[in-house]
C-alpha cells in the first residue's frame, strides 16, 4: 500500500512517526469503522520502521480493495514489517502473532522467575499487570547497548476504559499503576530512539484521562467519518445486492452523509431484506442509525411548516428568509454563524425556528440533555454529537432553554464539566469552516444568563427578540391563528380585545383561551354562539407568569437585540439607559421574592 493509499489519518500518524515526533499516538473518533485496505498478502517478510513498510508496498495499486477493523488495518498495512505487533484490550487481553508469540513468552516466563508471578500460565488481562508485561517485553527487546532494535508496536483498544478520565486523587492504585506506564510509554526516550509506536484508540478524546491527553509527548489524531468519496467507494465494494429505486450508488453516498461505513453496510442489509431501497428509505433509517449513534441524544424533528405560518414578527421573517437566500446560492461567507432568539415564554421561539429550517428545507435536530452523572461521559457524548453534526451539515441545530444547557466558564461544583462543556460548544461555534452549514438557534427566555463569549459577533451573532402580540391587530391575528390549532376556528370579527385588555398573552396563553372556550361549549351542547364562549374565556383567564417576570424577560430581550428592526416602535425609540434601569430594579425585585 502507497502512503497516498492510507487514509488520510493514517498518512498523519506515518508522517509523525517518521519524523520522530512521538511514539505515543492517540487515535479518537469514529474507530469502530471499517477502514479500506488494499490487499497486503504479497508484502516482503522484512524488517523495519513504518517508512520501509511505506517505500517497499509501491507495487499493491492493482490489488483488490477489502476492508478490516481499524486494529487489523494497523497491524496490517501500517505495522506489518514490524517484529511483534501486540493488541490489548481488557474484554480479550493480551494477542500476539505467532511469528513473536514464542520470544514473549519466554519474557514473561522470565518476569515469573524473578518477581514470583505466575503471568506465564495465564495473560493479565486487568490493565495495570497487562500493560506491566507488555513493558517488560519492549525493553527486553530495545535496551542494551550494541544490539539490534527490535521493531514493536502496541495497538490498545478501547483505551478510555483502560485510562478513563478522573482526578487523580480519587484513583486506586492499579488506576494510578496504567497511567504512569502510559505516561512513561509516550516520554521515554528509550522509545524514542527504537522502533517502538504505541497506539490507544477510543471513540472519545474527552472519555481519555486528561493527564495522557495533555501530555505534550502524545499526538492525537482525529478519524472523521467518511466522506462522500469514501462512502461511495464503500458501496461500490459492496457485496450486498440491493435493488435501486430512484436512486444510483452516486446519489445514494451523497445521502449518507454522517453514516460510517458500518452504518452504510447495516442501510444495505436492511434494504436487502425489505428488498428495496428508495429515498424514503434511506431517510427513515438514516436518521435511526444517527439517533442511535448519538445515543439518543440527537432528535430529528420534521418541520411541517414554513415562516408562511408565522403570523407577525415581520422584522425577524424578513431577516430569516434573506439568509436562507443567500445559504441556497451558496454565498456562506455572508451568513451568520447562529441565532439568538430570546424573549418571554410562550412567544413562540421553537415555533418560529423550526419554521425557519423548514423553509429551508435542510435537516432540522434538537439536541437532548446529553449530561451523564459519570465522569468524562458528558463530555464524551458531546464530542459524538458535534462529530455528528460536522458530518451532517448543512444541518438547522435547535438547543432550548440554552442558558442552562451550555454550561459557563465560571460554574462551580461540577469538577470543571460545565467549563468544559462550555470550552466544546464555544470552540464549535465560532469555527468559521460550518458556516452556514451548521446553523445554531439558541432559545431562551433570559439571555442575561447565557455566556458573553457565545452570544458574541463570530459566534451567535444575530439576536432576534421576540414579543407578546403588541397591537390590537397583532392579537386578533394570532386569536384567529392559533384557532385553527385549537380546531375551533373563529373569525375576526369574533375577537373583542377589550376582553383581554391589561393582560399579556402569550401564544399559548390565547390557544389556552380558545381551548377553555370549546371546552365550555362542548359540554353546553354549543347552545350559544362561539363569540360567548370565547368572551367567558377570555375574561376569566389569568396568565401562569406574572406580569413583573414577562416585563423582566421582555427587556432583557431588548438588551440583547442587535438590530433595531427586530423592536415594536415603543422600544426602538426609549432610552437604553432607562431600560437598563428598569432591568435591573425588576431584577432586584424578583430576586427578593
Amino acid at each position: 500500500m502507497n502512503l497516498e493509499q492510507f487514509p488520510k489519518w493514517a498518512q498523519e500518524l506515518a508522517d509523525k512517526y517518521v519524523s520522530g515526533a512521538s511514539s505515543l499516538f492517540v487515535l479518537y473518533g469514529n474507530v469502530d469503522d471499517w477502514v479500506p485496505m488494499k490487499d497486503v498478502s504479497n508484502l516482503p517478510n522484512s524488517v523495519g520502521s513504518i517508512r520501509p513498510n511505506l517505500q517497499r508496498s509501491e507495487g499493491l495499486d492493482a490489488r483488490s480493495l477489502r476492508y478490516v477493523s481499524l486494529p487489523e488495518f494497523l497491524k496490517q498495512a501500517v505495522f506489518g514489517t514490524r517484529d511483534a505487533v501486540i493488541q490489548y484490550d481488557q474484554g480479550g487481553g493480551i494477542t500476539i502473532g505467532s511469528e513473536a508469540a514464542q520470544d514473549f513468552y519466554r519474557t514473561v516466563e522470565a518476569m515469573d522467575t524473578v518477581s514470583g508471578t505466575t503471568f506465564s500460565k495465564r495473560l493479565p488481562k486487568n490493565p495495570a499487570d497487562a500493560l506491566l508485561v507488555i513493558d517488560r517485553f519492549i525493553r527486553s527487546k530495545t535496551a542494551g547497548e550494541g544490539r539490534k532494535k527490535a521493531g514493536i508496536a502496541v495497538i490498545i483498544s478501547f483505551a478510555h476504559m483502560v485510562a478513563p478520565r478522573g482526578e487523580i486523587s480519587f484513583m486506586n492504585q492499579e488506576d494510578c499503576r496504567t497511567l504512569i506506564t502510559l505516561q512513561k510509554w509516550a516520554s521515554d526516550p528509550l522509545f524514542a530512539r527504537s522502533d517502538v509506536t504505541i497506539v490507544l484508540a477510543t471513540a472519545s478524546l474527552q472519555e481519555l484521562n486528561e493527564a495522557l491527553v495533555n501530555n505534550p509527548f502524545t499526538s492525537k489524531i482525529h478519524v472523521p467519518l467518511p466522506d462522500e468519496e469514501e462512502r461511495a467507494e464503500f458501496i461500490r465494494a459492496s457485496q450486498i445486492p440491493v435493488k435501486y429505486e430512484g436512486l444510483t450508488p452516486e446519489t445514494f453516498a451523497r445521502q449518507t452523509n454522517a453514516l460510517s461505513r458500518a452504518d452504510i453496510e447495516v442501510m444495505l442489509r436492511g434494504a436487502q431484506r425489505a428488498d428495496r431501497l428508495d429515498l424514503n428509505f434511506v431517510s427513515a433509517k438514516k436518521k435511526e442509525l444517527i439517533e442511535k449513534s448519538c445515543f439518543g441524544l440527537l432528535e430529528f424533528l420534521e418541520p411541517r411548516y414554513t415562516l408562511d405560518a408565522v403570523e407577525g414578527l415581520c422584522a425577524a421573517k424578513s431577516r430569516l428568509r434573506e439568509d436562507i437566500q443567500l445559504i441556497k446560492k451558496g454565498c456562506w461567507d455572508a451568513l451568520p454563524m447562529g441565532y439568538l432568539l430570546c424573549g418571554p415564554v410562550g412567544t413562540g421561539k421553537t415555533f418560529l425556528s423550526t419554521c425557519a429550517i423548514g423553509e429551508l428545507g435542510i435537516p432540522c435536530v434538537q439536541m437532548l440533555n446529553f449530561r451523564s452523572k459519570w465522569v468524562g461521559a458528558t463530555e464524551g457524548n458531546l464530542e459524538k454529537i458535534l462529530m455528528t453534526l460536522r458530518a451532517l451539515g448543512p444541518v438547522g441545530v435547535i438547543i432550548d432553554e440554552a442558558d442552562a444547557f451550555m454550561g459557563s466558564r465560571e460554574q462551580e461544583g461540577d469538577s470543571g464539566t460545565s467549563g468544559r462543556i462550555f470550552a466544546q460548544f464555544a470552540s464549535q461555534m465560532g469555527d468559521t469552516k460550518y458556516r452556514g452549514k451548521i446553523l445554531w438557534f439558541l432559545l431562551t427566555c433570559r439571555p442575561d444568563l447565557l455566556p458573553v463569549d457565545i452570544k458574541r459577533q463570530g459566534r451567535v451573532e444575530v439576536h432576534i427578540p421576540l414579543f407578546y402580540p403588541q397591537t390590537a391587530e397583532e392579537k386578533v391575528q394570532l386569536f384567529v391563528a392559533m384557532s385553527k390549532k385549537a380546531k375551533w376556528p373563529v373569525e375576526p370579527a369574533d375577537v373583542d380585545v377589550r376582553w383581554v385588555e391589561g393582560k399579556k398573552l402569550s401564544g399559548a396563553d390565547i390557544e389556552a383561551v380558545l381551548v377553555g372556550a370549546k371546552r365550555k361549549s362542548l359540554l353546553d351542547g354549543e347552545s350559544k354562539p362561539g363569540k360567548e364562549y370565547l368572551r367567558q374565556a377570555a375574561e376569566s383567564f389569568i396568565p401562569a407568569a406574572s406580569a413583573a417576570q414577562v416585563q423582566y424577560q421582555e427587556l432583557a430581550a431588548v438588551i440583547e437585540c442587535t438590530d433595531l428592526s427586530f423592536l415594536p416602535e415603543n422600544y426602538r425609540k426609549a432610552d437604553r439607559t432607562e431600560i437598563l434601569k428598569e432591568f435591573n430594579r425588576l431584577r432586584a425585585l424578583l430576586e427578593v421574592r
